[in-house]
């Protein structure tokens, strides 16, 4: 309707049908009445001495009153915009909202994006002048003002944009322009005064799955408990349906009812499942938008991790081991050591195999072999200045403050060998990968006070955490992801590749929806398990067009100041031809 309303054609229309309309009731004349009377003498003699008064300028007034006031009634219903260009034409700058929350299916069915799509045809399709079309995601736009042909196709190549917050385009400079924004009114940013709102908003239900987080219990780490953070956007109340499901056997279903608004952290024990992708699904009626309906994440294997020792005999490094959770710990001698065996990670007490193990590897003082970086020199007492607090094999321990009385350093560190720990220019602990991870610290289990302390005890924790490989994803926002991996190839979680740019140090992808996204090297693999996470994604319903909500001031309809004083002139011209019609001046 309000497309109709703003039309030219239409409002020129109706104009000339108004004109038309006035003019053939002042051309209309009363029809005579005859009535008989006993005498004309007395109508005679007033006639005489009043005069008789043709004159033709009270009709014209009454004429041009009347046309004013269906003028103005006309230009206040159809509003018609006024001609800036020479040519009487106007620029007209259309802006779709082609925002995640474009998406939200409306009551017919259909979206709120195509709607806004209908509507931007109709304003094209309107414009008298050239026409530029542009959008609030930054992804399409005309390249200037074209033809109506031009924009249209422009219009054809607009989609809703999955992730991302709304920028207001660039508009040129020109005077006289007409600005037209269709969207829904969510996360609207700031736009000139006086643009024209056409609103394709509609209340919709939507329950959102914000994340989903999965961790093994730090006292014990074969039990595994997941949070779920479920937001109901909707204007009511919901009953929701809480599925986690994960490989082909494991699901567990909750029950919500949730008010409208609610955020609910609900959490589950998930130590049955095995381990892998898990995923957190929410199932409501009335549900339209589907695009945070589901969350996931990775629940990293959490079966007792066999772990062997092989040393000539240290009972405080092998009850250190026993100690830790989740460690079933094997001791064996080093003349009894055989490669292939089947273990999870080794710890070696002095000894270094030949032949580099087929999994991560923790060596104390290891001698010589083909795979480790040789010790350069050994030295008697060490004093530890410096180490990488960051890294988490050397994280939490105060390093500077042990006493050790004897080390084998690494004065030179070959490439792709990490010095984690350092004594001067000295390295003390390094880190590097042969067939597996390994982690070698230049002093033995026997040759520093670092056993007495309860530091022993976290290092061999995150010592074995890091060899063991950690098959978790962080987790992350839909939109831009940046991975600190180097010319990385992205994939989703089907397998599919996903378009990325590499910039120094890192790789840029753009996670469009909740999925598990994998960033992988020759190397090295991250896992990125991208999620809404900011609940104001999830309100669909936060819109400045709302009946409850106050308009964004930037994004208000034409001043209301024009119809009112439209509205002021018609009923000054009201009384006017009121005055002139009781003076006796137009009749």
């Amino acid at each position: 309707m309000n497309a109709l309303l703003t039309s030219p054609s239409l409002g020129l229309a109706l104009l000339g049908l108004v004109v038309a309309a006035i003019v053939a009731m002042h051309r209309m004349k009363p029809r005579a009445v005859r009535r008989v009377v006993a005498s004309t003498w007395l109508w005679e003699v007033a006639a005489r001495r009043a005069g008789m008064r043709q004159s033709s300028w009270r009709w014209w007034l009454g004429l041009a009153l009347s046309l004013a006031i269906g003028a103005l009634l006309v230009v206040a219903l159809t509003r018609p915009e006024v001609r800036g260009d020479g040519d009487g034409s106007r620029r007209v700058v259309v802006i779709v909202d082609d925002g995640p929350s474009m998406a939200v299916m409306r009551r017919d069915g259909r979206t709120r994006f195509a709607h806004a799509i209908d509507r931007a045809r109709g304003l094209i399709r309107e414009a008298s002048g050239p026409v530029l079309v542009t959008d609030t995601m930054g992804r399409a736009t005309t390249p200037d003002f074209t033809g109506s042909a031009e924009a249209f196709a422009a219009l054809d190549r607009l989609a809703v944009v999955p992730a991302g917050d709304r920028v207001a385009p660039p508009l040129p400079d020109v005077p006289g322009l007409a600005v037209h924004l269709v969207g829904d009114g969510v996360g609207l940013p700031a736009l000139p005064p006086g643009t024209i709102v056409h609103s394709v908003f509609e209340p919709a239900g939507n329950v959102a799955v914000l994340r989903l987080v999965a961790r093994p219990r730090p006292a014990d780490p074969s039990r595994v408990e997941a949070l779920v953070q479920v937001l109901n956007a909707s204007r009511d109340a919901k009953s929701v349906r809480l599925t986690l499901r994960g490989g082909a056997r494991y699901a567990v279903t909750q029950q919500l009812r949730m008010a409208a608004g609610e955020l609910v952290d609900a959490t589950f024990d998930v130590s049955d499942f095995e381990g892998g992708v898990l995923a957190a699904a929410a199932v409501t009626t009335g549900d339209a938008f589907a695009g945070d309906d589901i969350a996931y994440a990775v629940v990293p294997s959490h079966r007792a991790r066999r772990v062997q020792l092989v040393t000539r005999g240290h009972p405080a490094l092998a009850d250190a081991l026993a100690a830790l959770p989740g460690v079933r710990l094997e001791i064996v001698d080093p003349a009894k050591y055989r490669h292939g065996a089947a273990a999870d990670a080794y710890v070696f007490d002095g000894f270094a195999p030949p032949e580099a193990p087929d999994a991560g590897a923790l060596l104390f003082r290891p001698p010589a072999a083909g795979w480790l970086p040789p010790a350069d020199r050994g030295m008697g007492r060490v004093v530890i200045d410096a180490w990488d607090r960051a890294d988490p094999i050397a994280s939490g321990i105060a390093w500077d403050t042990l006493d050790v009385r004897r080390a084998s350093v690494w004065e030179r560190v070959p490439g792709g060998v990490q010095a984690v720990v350092r004594a001067g220019a000295s390295a003390v602990v390094v880190a590097g990968r042969a067939t597996a991870p390994w982690i070698a610290v230049a002093f033995g289990a026997s040759d520093s006070d670092l056993p007495l302390r309860p530091a022993f005890t976290v290092f061999l924790g995150q010592a074995l955490a890091h060899l063991a490989g950690s098959d978790d994803a962080s987790t992350e926002p839909l939109g831009t992801v940046r991975v600190a991996l180097a010319e990385a190839e992205v994939i989703d979680g089907a397998g599919r590749r996903v378009e990325h740019r590499s910039v120094p140090g890192a790789t840029l992808f753009e996670a469009v929806r909740p999925d598990i996204y994998t960033a992988r090297t020759a190397d090295a693999r991250v896992r990125i398990a991208a999620a809404v996470l900011d609940p104001s994604r999830a309100e669909i319903n936060r819109s400045a067009f709302a009946e409850d909500l106050r308009p964004a001031e930037a994004a208000s309809a034409p001043p209301l100041e024009r119809p009112v004083v439209i509205a002021l002139a018609c009923l000054a011209l009201l009384l006017v031809d009121w005055a002139a019609f009781t003076r006796r001046l137009t009749r």
